[in-house]
């Protein structure tokens, strides 16, 4: 986990917002089917940069806390919400996602983005169960399983992403009515991810790609990391896709 966290970093700090396929449209389709709006309280795991926290607040004047489990990220994210002017819709602390400091029944909407596919999925569910309000929404996106993968992959993930572990998009509906959600809707939006690499070459920009490199040739193992990654993504695209799911608390 650590290597994909730094990679991660790197990315930020070279200028780019949005790490998975289909960027803050997804993120905004999602929110919306959480019933997202005006006063809601919504509580976002893995709040990384801020972004996602700091366009929702913005975008439909709700109140958002944004947990991390690194405090670069917790910064980062402050910056953001400075700088935009929301430091009184928008907090962030770091915390554990399997252990939410938060009373029981704090939030009416939960989202989670690339965060729970490194969790231990049983635990923080239950976590984001209870702090949910009844009759909230919790949300997730995170990359799946276009069709169930040979063992070889499961075992390169595994391994080179620090734990990562998923499921289909319909192993996770079911995992969402095991922990007791209900009118469960999914989404498969796989196709975007061959637009990926071209998104993310236009946001960083000239400058932000040089910038990349630099860091990169200053950590080369960050930058074979990065190869190894883009190895699986090609060799691999028949299994690898993306998604969120919505369910609500009965």
């Amino acid at each position: 986990m650590e290597r994909m966290t730094s990679i991660d970093e790197v990315m930020y700090s070279c200028g780019l917002d949005i790490l998975h396929p289909g960027g803050i449209e997804k993120t905004d389709e999602m929110a919306r089917l959480c019933k997202i709006g005006e006063g809601k309280r919504v509580l976002d795991i893995g709040s990384g940069k801020g972004v996602t926290a700091c366009y929702l607040a913005e975008k439909y004047k709700c109140k958002v806390i944004g947990i991390d489990s690194l405090e670069k990220m917790v910064k980062y994210a402050e910056k953001m919400a400075k700088e935009k002017g929301l430091n009184n819709k928008v907090s962030f602390i770091k915390a554990d996602a399997h252990k939410l400091p938060f009373k029981e029944e704090s939030f009416d909407i939960l989202l989670a983005e690339c965060t729970t596919v490194l969790l231990d999925k049983e635990r923080a569910f239950s976590e984001f169960i209870r702090v949910l309000k009844h009759g909230g929404y919790l949300g997730d996106l995170e990359m799946t399983w276009k069709k169930f993968p040979p063992q070889e992959l499961i075992n390169i993930v595994y391994e080179l992403w620090g734990g990562f572990e998923t499921m289909t998009l319909e192993e996770w509906k079911n995992f969402y009515r095991k922990m007791g959600l209900i009118d469960i809707k999914a989404k498969d939006f796989s196709e975007k991810i061959s637009d990926m690499e071209k998104t993310v070459m236009k946001e960083l920009g000239f400058k932000g790609i040089i910038k990349m490199i630099f860091k990169l040739t200053l950590h080369p193992s960050l930058g074979k990391t990065m190869y190894e990654y883009r190895k699986i993504f090609k060799k691999y695209d028949d299994y690898i896709g993306y998604g969120y799911i919505v369910g609500k608390k009965e």
